[in-house]
């Protein structure tokens, strides 16, 4: 009897680390959502477990040697405020990585979101069409920094507009974060290829930034 009981509670014992350990990898893969809100120079922190080292910002980075990027599975946002759920931006966290540890750093140069159209030519041969960009060097940039550390180091989270006259809904599209540094050297992340959703699907509703 007293066998059957080491037994089970080595079972047990199993059972929960293994609980543990998948919970652990979870947060570290979980998306981030740090993100920016409407006033400028106030920033959120990310839903996912934060780091629990220094917290302090780290010096600025020049020598950044990677853009990494995280979409939610909603990142789409309306800045119209006239009922109309018309989705016109979205939402997305941003990492530079500098050449030490594989995290997240802030850096001295210029980040650059680029917006396509995917489209289709005669052949059936994808065309990705330029439609806007956003620059961001370092005082545009800073009021987009995350506050608290990840796991994955410190992040940029943005939430962008796109111009009025640009009617995406229903439309295949792709963002591209690119990344010029000091010396001219430019990086670029992987696209991120989404499709705009039609009115009336839910998305996270913000109200048209002051100026």
């Amino acid at each position: 009897m007293k066998r059957q009981n080491a037994k089970t509670l080595k079972r047990r014992s199993s059972v929960a680390s293994t609980g543990a350990v998948g919970v652990a990898v979870l947060a570290m893969l979980s998306p981030v959502s740090c993100m920016q809100p409407v006033e400028p120079g106030t920033t959120t922190t990310f839903s996912a477990a934060k780091s629990k080292g220094d917290d302090r910002e780290p010096p600025v980075e020049t020598n950044i040697v990677r853009v990494t990027k995280f979409f939610s599975a909603e990142p789409w946002l309306t800045f119209s405020n006239d009922g109309t759920s018309r989705v016109n931006g979205f939402k997305c966290s941003v990492f530079l990585e500098g050449p030490g540890k594989p995290r997240g750093v802030f850096g001295s140069g210029t980040i650059i979101v680029c917006l396509y159209r995917v489209d289709r030519d005669g052949a059936g041969r994808e065309v990705a069409v330029p439609l806007q960009e956003w620059e961001m060097p370092p005082d545009k940039a800073y009021p987009w920094r995350c506050k608290d550390r990840t796991l994955m180091g410190w992040g940029y989270g943005l939430r962008l507009q796109w111009r009025d006259d640009l009617d995406l809904e229903g439309k295949q599209i792709a963002v591209v974060v690119k990344y010029a540094r000091d010396d001219g050297k430019v990086l670029s992340s992987t696209r991120q290829m989404l499709k705009v959703p039609r009115r009336g699907t839910q998305i996270l509703t913000v109200q048209p930034q002051k100026t």
